[in-house]
């Protein structure tokens, strides 16, 4: 039988591992805990507890009652606390975990809060012993902001000049009227000194021009109104008949005013019994003269 003595078969390609030379360490030989968001729904807590953290616990708590608890994530809801000493949070949720496992994915309750996490002994008399401290962490909330900002409102004379600009009201165009706008662009490039295309921009203010100059002149307007306040901290609001959802007591809507209409606004304010209200009427006319 021959043997094969292409370089193929005696030559064998080297390997190197990128991460032999790294040296990473099992531990940086400190009792700490980190907690981090994952997504809306997950966080990811992970932690290093040194020999000598467990010493102490049993020298202060003695070796049964260690071996005889569960060992726990007490997970911590401080949305809007201040300072958080491991007794004044909001709740908190307890689920088991292994110490050894130096990291934990925890599927939180809620969205949108602020989290802290206890890693600790839960005793079987339920105290709770306390054995690293994760800083606070937040997830979002996992859904659209129902926040509304006037400050990004368009209104409609922006939007139609931006429409011009895009060029959609050539969209349609019958062959003649399409000609046209093409003899003008090619006209404008012919025009400058290079002799390259001119840009989009100039393109765009030479029709707008144009436009101006041949068309009748026109306008339009709309209207509508912000309606805004504040009720007591429980209270129920609707506005015409519906509830409305309250921000730290606030509340904000805006209605669109047809011309030439009344608009009538019960804005009314209840209990949860529904045994005290308050009702405050807003009318709005509008005017549109030519």
């Amino acid at each position: 039988m021959e043997k094969s003595l292409s370089s193929a078969t005696l030559v064998k390609p080297i390997v190197k591992d990128p991460f032999a030379e790294l040296d990473v360490p099992f531990g940086y030989g400190r009792t700490e805990s980190y907690l981090l968001p994952k997504d809306p729904a997950w966080m990811f807590l992970f932690w290093e507890i040194t020999q000598s953290t467990f010493d102490y616990l049993k020298s202060q708590y003695g070796d049964e009652t260690l071996k005889n608890s569960r060992t726990i994530i007490r997970l911590h809801d401080v949305t809007g606390v201040e300072s958080f000493n491991g007794t004044n949070s909001l709740e908190f949720y307890d689920m088991p975990v292994i110490f050894e496992a130096r990291s934990w994915y925890i599927n939180v309750p809620k969205t949108g809060r602020m989290y802290v996490a206890d890693l600790g002994y839960l005793t079987t008399d339920g105290r709770f012993i306390l054995v690293s401290r994760s800083n606070s962490s937040s997830v979002p909330p996992g859904r659209v902001s129902d926040v509304i900002d006037d400050k990004w409102m368009i209104v409609e004379g922006d939007f139609q000049k931006l429409l011009k600009l895009s060029g959609a009201d050539y969209i349609g165009l019958g062959a003649s009227e399409l000609m046209q706008v093409v003899g003008q662009r090619w006209k404008l490039t012919e025009l400058t000194p290079s002799g390259s295309p001119s840009s989009w921009s100039s393109f765009a203010l030479h029709l707008e021009k144009v436009e101006k100059e041949d068309e009748d002149i026109w306008l339009e307007a709309d209207c509508e109104i912000i309606i805004y306040g504040s009720a007591s901290k429980n209270a129920i609001v609707s506005i015409n008949g519906k509830d409305i959802e309250l921000k730290d007591g606030k509340f904000s809507i805006r209605q669109h005013l047809p011309a030439g209409s009344v608009v009538d606004l019960p804005i009314r304010a209840r209990n949860a019994k529904g045994d005290k209200t308050r009702q405050l009427m807003i009318k709005a006319l509008r005017e549109q003269g030519k």
